[in-house]
């Protein structure tokens, strides 16, 4: 193995699990534990972790905060700087042509207004409020699913909208989310959801996850995806350090 990939494999070791030991990581590599020592010492002078006497850890123990669902309404009055910052950064990655997917969500919802001069773009979404506010933008198509309509969040549900979105080719998908951890991932307030969403994640070429620093450190009811599914995190200016962190070492762009 070459050391670069050792070295990621340690990091994405110490992030979730919150520390290691050299002995331990000599034992699995195959090396001497001078070779894991100056692992670690490159590991914390590029990216922050902490080390100690045989070993290292994470700089701080994340106590994750169990979050429960808020209804779309009282979600668009919550973070508006960051979420709008969030979603111009996001409109600027859509490009003529695309194929999009936008989940439910009041920080995806805002993507709509930054988007400009756009054409021939075809959005998919899970969202009434995103379907009617993109119906009325020249250059994009929309297509929504039937199904169950949730009406705390907007979004559709149920097999029929499963299966319609299977019948798509999603170049890029923008989702909102509300809770971020990292050993728990992405989780959800409302177990009928997760299903449609993580075919959302399954169907899509590039998926990028939009969440404001209020959503990280948080765990809610049931799992979704893991956070490694995503290739770019669009973010605000205070998310906490370790999440970019994570970016770095598991190869994610940073937006």
């Amino acid at each position: 193995m070459l050391h670069i990939d050792r070295r990621k494999e340690i990091l994405n070791t110490i992030m979730n699990k919150g520390s290691v030991k050299v002995a331990s990581l000599s034992e699995k590599y195959g090396v001497g534990e001078a070779t894991i020592r100056r692992d670690l010492k490159y590991l914390a002078e590029e990216y922050g972790i902490t080390l100690s006497y045989g070993g290292a850890f994470r700089k701080e123990k994340i106590n994750y905060q169990t979050t429960s669902e808020m209804d779309i309404y009282k979600k668009r009055t919550q973070n508006i700087e960051e979420k709008r910052l969030i979603a111009q950064k996001a409109a600027k990655i859509i490009d003529n042509g695309d194929t999009i997917a936008l989940n439910a969500g009041s920080t995806v919802e805002l993507i709509l207004d930054y988007i400009e001069d756009i054409q021939d773009v075809n959005l998919i979404t899970l969202s009434l409020n995103v379907a009617l506010k993109a119906s009325a933008i020249s250059g994009i198509t929309v297509y929504m699913p039937g199904g169950k309509l949730r009406s705390f969040s907007g979004a559709f549900y149920g097999k029929e909208a499963n299966e319609f979105l299977k019948t798509f080719n999603i170049d890029k998908a923008f989702m909102g989310v509300m809770a971020v951890s990292i050993d728990k991932g992405i989780t959800h307030g409302a177990f009928e959801e997760v299903e449609i969403n993580q075919t959302i994640y399954e169907i899509s070429s590039k998926c990028y996850l939009l969440a404001d620093y209020s959503k990280f450190d948080k765990v809610a009811l049931t799992k979704m995806v893991d956070l490694n599914v995503f290739d770019g995190f669009i973010l605000d200016d205070k998310t906490p350090e370790i999440y970019r962190e994570y970016c770095k070492s598991n190869n994610i762009e940073i937006i």
